[in-house]
């Protein structure tokens, strides 16, 4: 299956302080046999934030054929009397998560344009997570410019493009979604550092200033996060086929 046609549900949830480490023994241990009774597939990564405007910050991602199965899933799941028991318990008496953020996503054509052959299905070190406000009028230019001039840049310089999605439904919208893959801290410093000074890439900023009348791309909030530790089989985010 290739992934290009199906739902992508990022799920962002902001940790009441000093509750990361109760909210990740939930994520592991608890609920994912509720989510396997109710058919909620699993996800496809999970993270913490450790450097963001908005840490600590809990992320996964689940990939769905369509939206009718979500919508039915989680319906079963939020009814189920142990996970009311379950949430109820390991709140204890406060909340674990102050705010959830969910966004529904589609493949993005930059991803298509990325997409590596014979890609690890594993990849470790620095994820970062890329959200990318672009042009309200020009959204595909955007999607266009980041897979043709941008990722290519940042690949030969040690990213791997594990997902880029369009925001079908959220907040931000239009909205671009990255999730890469770094070896380390540094490699991500230098890219994007090269990246910054890199004439090739201010010609094609110009260019798209000139075509379009405005710039493509406006704020990016980014996200440097790390796998949860739920063992090897759960950590890292694997490259879709």
């Amino acid at each position: 299956m290739s992934g290009f046609n199906d739902y992508y549900e990022l799920r962002l949830y902001r940790c009441a302080p000093g509750r990361l480490d109760d909210l990740h023994h939930r994520m592991g241990y608890e609920i994912m046999p509720l989510f396997e009774r109710h058919g909620i597939p699993r996800p496809l990564g999970y993270w913490d934030s450790f450097a963001s405007s908005e840490a600590p910050l809990y992320a996964y991602l689940l990939q769905w054929p369509d939206l009718d199965q979500r919508m039915k899933s989680f319906a079963a799941f939020y009814s189920d009397p142990q996970w009311l028991a379950q949430r109820d318990a390991s709140n204890a008496g406060a909340t674990m998560v102050d705010q959830i953020e969910l966004m529904i996503l589609r493949p993005s054509s930059a991803w298509a344009l990325n997409r590596a052959e014979g890609a690890p299905r594993s990849v470790p070190g620095l994820h970062e997570l890329r959200m990318q406000t672009v042009s309200t009028r020009n959204a595909e230019a955007a999607h266009q410019a980041w897979g043709k001039v941008d990722l290519p840049f940042l690949r030969a310089r040690g990213a791997t493009v594990l997902g880029v999605f369009m925001c079908w439904f959220g907040a931000d919208m239009p909205q671009m979604v990255s999730i890469l893959g770094w070896p380390d801290f540094d490699t991500r410093a230098r890219a994007y550092n090269e990246h910054g000074k890199d004439d090739g890439i201010a010609d094609a900023r110009r260019a798209e200033r000139a075509e379009f009348g405005a710039p493509l791309f406006d704020r990016c909030n980014a996200h440097l996060m790390r796998p949860a530790p739920y063992g090897v089989a759960r950590t890292n985010f694997a490259p879709l086929e």
